[in-house]
């Protein structure tokens, strides 16, 4: 991708964040389902790292490489005409200098934007020290600047998995706004369903806020009324096509009929959403 269409994604991107509506995004895993989408009419796409992780036989959680990753994240933002920002999980190391390689892997495979978790996948704390947090993010920041892209960087706090409420709000909050200060476009507080905590999130957190959609999720309609800036659904898409698959061979197996395929998209059809 030349850089300066890059540039103009990731200028494009970035003005997302800030419209009347909230920035909604579906989340490819691979060429055929980022070109799905963008016909579908999204305006960006977001990868996501379980989705991408799935078919190589690996668990969401950075089991498949970093290089593994940022090369799929390429050949999905080199197949769409939109910006692709992409979910680089906790950036593939404890250190700043960690995060700030992913990320320029990520400007590198023409990404717009990139997630950095907080969560410690190898210590034995479940998150990083905030002050270690930050430098993270700030160094993310400084990755994209060097590679010449206004990258928006979504710093996620990882919080409130498997915790309650009472336990890690003023905590999601505090850091949150400690990532917006070291230069984060947007904060991502994922594993929230509840309106009313969503919405105090978003009033609490100084910066666009995104959230992880799901059953339980209320509409576009209402999170945009709460003051939710981004929505995305994480893996939610590849494991629904994964249910479809399961669902369509148990009927094969079990009934010995067709009718999965009776609404499936042709052959040609497919063959369509892969002409460059």
């Amino acid at each position: 991708m030349d850089i300066s269409d890059q540039k103009a994604r990731a200028e494009k991107f970035a003005a997302l964040h800030h419209g009347d509506v909230p920035l909604v995004m579906a989340n490819p895993w691979d060429v055929v389902s980022a070109r799905l989408f963008h016909e579908v009419g999204f305006p960006a796409l977001a990868t996501t790292s379980g989705g991408v992780a799935f078919p190589y036989g690996l668990a969401d959680g950075e089991n498949i490489s970093r290089e593994e990753m940022a090369a799929v994240v390429k050949r999905i933002a080199d197949a769409v005409p939109i910006p692709v920002t992409a979910d680089m999980e906790a950036g593939y190391g404890p250190a700043p200098e960690d995060v700030a390689l992913t990320v320029r892997m990520a400007a590198e495979a023409g990404a717009v934007g990139v997630n950095i978790e907080d969560g410690n996948k190898a210590g034995p704390e479940k998150l990083f020290e905030l002050s270690l947090a930050v430098e993270r993010i700030r160094a993310a920041v400084e990755a994209a600047e060097a590679a010449g892209i206004p990258m928006v960087i979504n710093a996620r706090t990882d919080g409130f998995h498997g915790a309650s409420v009472s336990d890690v709000f003023d905590e999601a909050v505090k850091r949150a706004n400690a990532y917006r200060a070291a230069g984060a476009g947007c904060l991502f507080v994922p594993f929230v369903r509840d309106g009313e905590l969503i919405g105090e999130l978003a009033r609490q957190i100084e910066g666009p806020l995104n959230v992880l959609a799901g059953a339980g999720t209320p509409p576009v309609a209402e999170l945009k009324s709460l003051g939710v800036a981004r929505v995305t659904v994480g893996g939610s898409l590849a494991r629904v096509a994964l249910t479809a698959a399961r669902e369509a061979a148990r009927e094969l197996l079990e009934t010995g009929s067709f009718e999965f395929a009776r609404d499936a998209l042709t052959q040609g059809e497919v063959h369509a959403l892969l002409k460059n």
